[in-house]
């Protein structure tokens, strides 16, 4: 009977020590997908021609209806990487977004456009953006972010 005993309690301590191996195991592989998928969509955004964030609404094709420059920056850069990098499997294009905000550089610092003193420095020859990525696991249990200094 004892020796049942120390049979099951040895069992179940390799049990746990399996699963939590197991778990591990997927996390990390899940880390190393999401950064991978980043470096990639880094690879697309840098290669792709630079999105002015000049913007007037008066001149918005119907199809894109866009609310502001920042939003017209942020949104045709996050359809380029989606279109241009392949997702890992089981992995949706969703799960890979360009945040809010695509900040732009004045000379001096990045601005949040809702908050600088112009929407936008594209005439002023100021061409930085800083642009920033993110995925989410299919399970939601990895975030993994990375921001880009987009310039032509």
């Amino acid at each position: 009977m004892i020796g049942v005993v120390l049979l099951g309690m040895v069992l179940t301590v390799v049990l746990g020590a399996s699963q939590a191996s197991i778990i591990g195991t997927r996390l990390e592989r899940d880390h190393a997908k999401s950064y991978q998928w980043l470096q990639s969509a880094n690879g697309v955004l840098q290669a792709a021609e630079r999105v002015s964030c000049d913007y007037d609404p008066a001149n918005v094709p119907e199809d894109a209806a866009f609310s502001s420059g920042e939003e017209k920056v942020r949104l045709t850069y996050q359809q380029t990487i989606r279109d241009g990098v392949v997702n890992p499997p089981e992995w949706a294009d969703y799960q890979l977004t360009v945040l809010y905000p695509v900040m732009v550089w004045d000379g001096s610092s990045y601005w949040e456009p809702a908050s600088a003193p112009e929407p936008c420095y594209d005439y002023a020859g100021y061409l930085l953006q800083l642009v920033t990525m993110q995925v989410t696991s299919p399970d939601g249990e990895i975030i993994e972010t990375i921001q880009v200094v987009k310039r032509d």
